[in-house]
């Protein structure tokens, strides 16, 4: 598959954010965001808006688990994070690119060290306070 110019562009850009961002979180939006814009022209087109960036979605990912937040920490699964990001940037698609396996590897887990929460999925926890 060929990529366009804007897909080009749109992947750049997050590239760049994802590496100025260097936390795991923006990671895995990044990758998940990065899946979606290589295989679909308009969603690279909707990730290059001016006013819209890795670090605005997850401040709206952040605002988010802060309305359900108990004790100062707040949490929202993959697949939140994922749609919130997607309704931030305008994306239609809110389902997962990817499966937990790589949302596993962009959170630098591996089988060892995983923990067998008794949900069936992986989650992404996030505390107020590390990004503050």
């Amino acid at each position: 598959m060929t990529l366009t110019e804007g897909q080009k562009q749109a992947i750049d850009k997050l590239d760049a954010e994802m590496e100025a961002a260097k936390d795991p979180c923006s990671k895995y939006i990044a990758e998940q965001l990065l899946q979606m814009a290589t295989s679909c022209p308009e969603v690279a087109e909707k990730i290059l808006a001016e006013k819209k960036s890795l670090a605005g979605a997850l401040d709206a990912i952040k605002a988010e688990a802060k309305k359900h937040a108990v004790g100062g920490c707040g949490c929202v699964d993959e697949a939140q994070a994922v749609e919130i990001a997607c309704k931030y940037y305008d994306i239609d698609n809110t389902e997962p690119a990817v499966g937990a396996t790589a949302a596993n590897q962009a959170l630098g887990k591996t089988p060892e060290t995983l923990m067998d929460t008794g949900a069936g999925a992986a989650a992404v926890s996030v505390n107020l306070d590390d990004f503050f």
